[in-house]
């Protein structure tokens, strides 16, 4: 009966992968089998007997005991490597893996052709799909992309059109983004990395933007330690990113009216009230309440909605580029006015508050109804030195205009 030896041996020597056994210290090749001997029987050749007879980059002993050193340290485990076979040069990638104390196991795979598109089963095809996900292998010497078919899929283009190099990639990424891409892809490759993740945007054929995350892990490395393959996913993040200035615009902008909210507000507003303080020039804060002479009064939830936006919008067009307006309470609005003397505000209120025609909405009932506003003014440094002290002012100056049924007051 056969021993096990003999079985795990001549396991070995008929497994369909090329693979040879090689010595950890000296480099020695000390066992193969069929599959790694046809290699050079088909060149007439004998097969080597030491790395550096088999690399076609290894000349001196010192590249072997790095080469092992880096696989005894788990930083190599697959390694991209031009191999000798009689008078060709071979692109190979080969997998090491520690089989004792003294020895290696080393697997050849042929990595002259990768064909992603074809090499996509049933199963995966259908998850990158339904994942909104794209595959891509990056051969770095040659600057070589292959693109899966989902690829081709988010692009909306054609397998045979999907970029094969990082030239024809990066010429589909924003403009904006590009430097960013490229800077992280130059980082990964000086530092040997593992991962790296990127988010950009990417030109579809159809000549719209995708939003993508891009994550990308080292592959393989070469006998000398540097990056030889990138493999990676591209992911359609679009939907993630509209949500994610949504929320910024809901933090910013009053949804109603679309001026900047209280918040945001406050923030434009010391920035213009430190540049005053800086530079000595003047600084006018104003509020505007939009329901004047009660003529908001009585409308319906949506009706009032749209009254307050048309009055909004009707104030924000009629103010200059360097004026800040937000909405601050449902019935007032808040306007800055850098470098406004007194006299350049009044002026610019009563052709707010005076509108000529006069400004008016559509009711649901269709009925027109005119809108009346009124405004308060607070004066830097007078009235406050600081932006919670203006805007107190200038509710206060407003609340005298309802009471005294005037349009513009100056507290």
């Amino acid at each position: 009966m056969q021993s096990k030896h003999n079985i795990f041996k001549s396991a070995f020597d008929f497994m369909p992968t090329p693979a040879f056994v090689i010595e950890r210290v000296s480099g020695k090749i000390v066992g193969s089998n069929q599959g790694f001997r046809a290699l050079f029987a088909n060149q007439v050749v004998s097969p080597p007997e030491h790395w550096l007879m088999l690399s076609a980059t290894s000349s001196e002993q010192e590249k072997w005991d790095w080469l092992s050193n880096e696989i005894d340290m788990g930083s190599i485990d697959r390694c991209q490597e031009n191999i000798q076979i009689g008078d060709l040069v071979i692109s190979t990638e080969l997998g090491f893996q520690s089989i004792d104390d003294d020895h290696y196991l080393a697997c050849v795979y042929s990595t002259d052709y990768m064909d992603l598109s074809s090499a996509e089963n049933t199963l995966l095809k259908f998850a990158l799909t339904e994942s909104s996900s794209g595959l891509w292998l990056w051969e770095t010497e040659g600057d070589l992309v292959v693109c899966s078919e989902s690829i081709s899929m988010l692009l909306g283009c054609e397998p045979i059109d999907a970029p094969q190099s990082t030239e024809e990639w990066h010429s589909l990424v924003h403009a904006n983004d590009i430097a960013q891409l490229q800077n992280t892809l130059f980082e990964h490759l000086k530092a040997n990395g593992d991962y790296y993740e990127e988010e950009y945007r990417i030109r579809r054929s159809d000549g719209t933007y995708l939003w993508v995350k891009e994550r990308g892990r080292t592959y393989s490395k070469n006998s000398e330690g540097k990056i030889a393959k990138i493999i990676g996913f591209m992911e359609d993040i679009s939907s993630q990113k509209a949500l994610e200035e949504h929320l910024r615009n809901q933090a910013t902008y009053d949804e109603l009216t679309g001026l900047l909210n209280h918040g945001a507000a406050i923030s434009h507003f010391k920035k213009q009230l430190g540049l005053a303080k800086r530079q000595y020039t003047p600084l006018i804060m104003v509020k505007i309440n939009i329901g004047f002479d009660e003529c908001l009064t009585g409308l319906s939830a949506q009706d009032k909605n749209a009254a307050i936006r048309a009055s909004s919008q009707y104030v924000y067009s009629h103010i200059r580029e360097a004026d800040v307006l937000a909405r601050v309470e449902p019935e007032k609005l808040l306007l800055l006015l850098p470098n406004t003397s007194i006299k350049e505000a009044q002026k610019l209120l009563s052709n707010l508050v005076e509108p000529d025609p006069i400004l008016t909405v559509e009711l649901t009932t269709d009925v027109t109804r005119e809108l009346k506003l009124c405004a308060g003014m607070a004066v830097f440094p007078e009235d406050g030195e600081t932006i919670e002290e203006l805007a107190e002012s200038a509710n206060i100056a407003v609340e005298s205009c309802l009471q005294s049924n005037i349009k513009v007051a100056l507290n």
